[in-house]
């Protein structure tokens, strides 16, 4: 369960969307949508919300009914275990002339059953909500993202010798979870050595040796939004003069990206500004990925900081900026901010 803040006026928002395109019912069946309109968190295919022009009415589970009902009294609350033949049969009853639901993000079964019954197709109108992010959602990224930090900084110099990926990985979660996050926003990714040249590394047992890189990707779940945060070290008193070469372009990099982050640029500039440094030092043909994505409710949002994206930064956009050189078979450097996008630049969320 989330703050209640911010939900009204987000509903607000759609109902001019759907003004805009004459729509007078939207059918919203993606749990993760519920979330953004409602703040409070439902399980997958347990929920449907009926958005009209005047007032929202959920189906559910019937263990939903007395928790989700105190939580949102504003909001009709029917228990179902139909819930989109409820809701296609309460717009009927409304008499909604067009009701919408999102495509892209239906099942089959429900969106043949939409239409069947005279639904309409539109875009994604909440996920393109949800890529400006307003304030209460702003304060809760901001602390998602500091317990990340915290995390690094208390991790780091428990770092030992013979400790295994699944063990520091297993140690970044707990201190999140005490912190007040619910969950690690996606995988952990722990890599020591060789296996820091893998940018999607799966964690495993690989024991950490008495020199050898060290790359951890991670970030936590507070309230409902997502934290992401990516560091490079050298663990040992070795450290090659090669991996201290990558790692501060880099670092270079991971600058001029973040520099680059301003509402009115491009996003394609944003990954060409990391990308360029990058190239220039050599090492271009060993940063293989994108250079950032947008951050929300989910840990991958629009828009995205790629070669071949058409979008530009808007004010209210949350985005990584994540460079990295990985040569194979000996490691990796890849570092990842999480920032706040606003008219006059970048406001980094990844810090205490």
């Amino acid at each position: 369960m989330t703050e209640k803040n911010g939900a009204s006026s987000r509903l607000s928002a759609l109902r001019k969307m759907m003004h805009k395109n004459k729509l007078d019912g939207l059918i919203v069946t993606n749990n993760l949508d519920q979330l953004y309109l409602t703040n409070f968190f439902f399980y997958p295919e347990e929920t449907v919300l009926l958005v009209t022009g005047k007032a929202v009415v959920c189906f559910t589970r019937e263990l939903y009914i007395q928790p989700f009902g105190k939580f949102a009294p504003q909001i009709k609350v029917v228990g179902s275990e139909t819930r989109t033949a409820a809701a296609l049969a309460k717009a009927k009853e409304l008499g909604l002339k067009r009701v919408g639901f999102d495509a892209a993000k239906e099942s089959y079964q429900n969106g043949k059953m939409m239409c069947a019954a005279g639904c309409i197709e539109v875009g994604m109108f909440i996920s393109k909500l949800r890529e400006t992010k307003d304030a209460a959602e702003l304060k809760l990224m901001r602390e998602s993202n500091r317990i990340a930090y915290l995390a690094y900084e208390y991790v780091k110099p428990r770092v030992k010798t013979g400790m295994t990926e699944s063990e520091l990985a297993a140690e970044l979660e707990r201190f999140m979870r005490a912190k007040g996050a619910s969950n690690p926003s996606f995988s952990t990714i722990v890599c020591f050595g060789e296996n820091s040249a893998n940018p999607h590394h799966e964690t495993g047992n690989r024991k950490l040796k008495a020199n050898d890189a060290v790359l951890i990707d991670f970030g936590c779940i507070y309230k409902g939004y997502c934290s992401d945060i990516t560091r490079s070290w050298w663990h040992g008193n070795n450290e090659p003069a090669e991996y201290r070469k990558i790692w501060n372009i880099v670092d270079k990099a991971r600058k001029a990206g973040i520099k680059a982050v301003k509402a009115g640029v491009a996003n394609k500039d944003v990954d060409a500004a990391a990308r360029n440094v990058i190239a220039e030092a050599g090492y271009g043909a060993f940063f293989t990925h994108r250079t950032g994505h947008g951050v929300g409710i989910e840990i991958h949002e629009n828009p995205y900081n790629s070669q071949t994206a058409q979008s530009v930064l808007q004010e209210g956009n949350v985005v990584t900026v994540e460079p990295g050189i990985y040569l194979p078979q000996k490691y990796g450097v890849r570092l990842e901010d999480t920032m706040f996008t606003s008219k006059t630049g970048a406001k980094i969320l990844t810090r205490k």
